[in-house]
């Protein structure tokens, strides 16, 4: 435990980032394969069947590091919830922007 609270933020990203891929990676996923499924016709059964499944997927493995208490709480946060929301706010910015430059 003294070693988890010695640990930078940064240390903490590179020995759990597996852990805290999926949760990174989550907001292009539901941003992409819900304008996919949106085109397709089923956004209900992709939030439903696909995404909530997936988003408690990501954060249970998200949140294992703190519980294990092999990671400071606020590494636990910045790197499990307040990344992947700033990551998603970065994902939509970019669609509007491709959305402008296509004339739309």
């Amino acid at each position: 435990m003294s070693d988890a609270l010695s640990r930078s933020l940064l240390q903490s990203a590179r020995l759990f980032w597996r852990e805290f891929i999926g949760a990174w990676l989550f907001p292009f996923f539901f941003l992409f394969g819900g304008v996919a499924s949106e085109r397709l016709g089923h956004p209900v059964l992709f939030f439903w069947l696909v995404a909530m499944p997936l988003f408690f997927w990501a954060f249970a493995r998200a949140s294992r590091p703190w519980l294990r208490k092999q990671v400071k709480y606020w590494h636990a946060v910045v790197l499990g919830i307040l990344l992947p929301f700033a990551v998603f706010a970065l994902a939509v910015y970019a669609r509007l922007v491709a959305i402008h430059l296509q004339g739309g």
